[in-house]
């Protein structure tokens, strides 16, 4: 019997009068209908069968479940889906649902992007575990098999070749990855399709005191020179141009690499940006350095973006090729190890020593976090500085003479 018959002899046996045949069954045409509560409501269920005895063994079942339901106790098919459900199913179902927040808010499309990495790490290693056998210890053992190159990641090279390469975590790195497990566990239970997070209480294996701040990776003003110069001297304009943009402006480089020419307000004096982690203060000023900056860009311009590829002038360069880029001029000039990011602290620290306020420059920077972040993470003040400011302080009161000293009411 096709579908379309099945639907019609359903609605010719629901258009019937109900014949009852027992306590809570009725017949319709050839079909034995339930009548039960459901969620407090009166409603109709089809056995499917026209057979009385069977009818009543899945109506007595139907009312099984609804007194284990109502105190609170859970069914056996529940149980048996609940520990069928792999770690590769959660995370298929986080996944679809966008990676969301505790408070099921969508995150920032960088945050997702690299959840989605995480999680591709995750997968490899506990893919077919079920949810419900996972404990702390697997965690230790995660932790164990990264650092030791258990994931074997597969690159392509330039040349169009694919190698494959044993990556290790750090503990910053299974720290990232196990809290994106335990983002997925927790809309799980959510959702009702796990009891509890088994990951709840997981301590992080990364020490505060080995976490490596964007100050510790920030150039000084001698060190910015020497690289800017090395850059020119290697016809590599562009790369120059974005590390003094970068030093000038503050922004983290995922915000500056998309900017366009339009971007620039030359009559206002401002830059419009789009700040990445919900940051606020859409606008960097056009500060002098950072206009002739702008300005000697202007004159080399070759797209409607300021930092488009080299490869394709419709694309914004890869950030990774600043990275790789640095790491080759600090080499070279014999200073210390430097990064896009770290330029965010050079603007910071700069602005700092010119005076300006934690607050006044967390809303430079763009960061809702406030001052507490500035002085936490991106503050520093130079030695010269220092040695400087140390200066004013003053330890005695110059002595100021006798006839000086009297009170006003014995002068008087």
């Amino acid at each position: 019997m096709n579908t379309t018959e099945t639907q019609a002899k359903q609605s010719q046996a629901a258009s019937q009068t109900p014949e009852r045949i027992g306590p809570g069954l009725y017949r319709r045409g050839d079909t034995i209908f339930a009548r039960i509560t459901v969620d407090g409501k009166r409603t109709w269920r089809s056995t499917e069968t026209s057979d009385p005895a069977t009818a009543r063994k899945i109506f007595r079942e139907w009312r099984n479940q609804q007194a284990l339901k109502s105190h609170g106790i859970e069914l056996p098919v529940a149980a048996l889906e609940r520990n069928r459900l792999t770690v590769g199913k959660v995370l298929d179902a986080y996944i679809a649902a966008g990676c969301p927040t505790k408070k099921m808010r969508p995150k920032s499309p960088r945050t997702v992007e690299t959840e989605l990495r995480a999680l591709r790490l995750i997968r490899a290693y506990f893919g077919d575990r079920a949810a419900v056998t996972l404990t702390l210890a697997d965690c230790d053992k995660y932790r164990d098999w990264r650092n030791s190159g258990g994931y074997v990641a597969e690159r392509t090279l330039k040349d169009g070749r694919s190698v494959t390469v044993r990556t290790q975590g750090g503990d910053r790195g299974v720290d990232l990855e196990l809290t994106s497990l335990n983002n997925a566990l927790r809309l799980a239970v959510r959702r009702d399709e796990l009891k509890v997070n088994p990951l709840v209480g997981r301590t992080t294996y990364g020490v505060a005191e080995n976490v490596r701040h964007c100050r510790e990776v920030a150039p000084t003003p001698e060190g910015l020179s020497q690289i800017e110069h090395w850059f020119r001297l290697k016809k590599e304009h562009d790369v120059a141009d974005l590390v003094c943009f970068l030093a000038c402006s503050g922004l983290r480089i995922g915000e500056a690499l998309p900017l366009e020419w339009e971007a620039v307000s030359w009559g206002k004096g401002v830059l419009h940006v789009k700040r990445e982690k919900r940051g606020c203060n859409p606008f960097v000023p056009l500060l002098p350095e950072l206009e002739q900056v702008l300005r000697g860009m202007q004159t080399r311009a070759r797209s409607y973006l300021l930092f488009p590829s080299p490869h394709d002038t419709g694309k914004p360069r890869d950030a990774s090729k600043i990275n790789g880029w640095l790491n080759r001029a600090t080499k070279a000039l014999g200073l210390s190890h430097v990064t896009p990011h770290g330029m965010r602290s050079y603007f910071v620290t700069q602005a700092r020593q010119s005076g300006l306020t934690d607050a006044e420059i967390a809303m430079l920077i763009g960061d809702k976090t406030g001052p507490a972040i500035i002085a936490a993470v991106y503050g520093d003040l130079r030695p010269e500085h220092l040695l400087k400011q140390a200066h004013r302080i003053k330890f005695r009161v110059a002595m100021k003479p006798e006839n000086e000293t009297q009170p006003i009411a014995n002068a008087a």
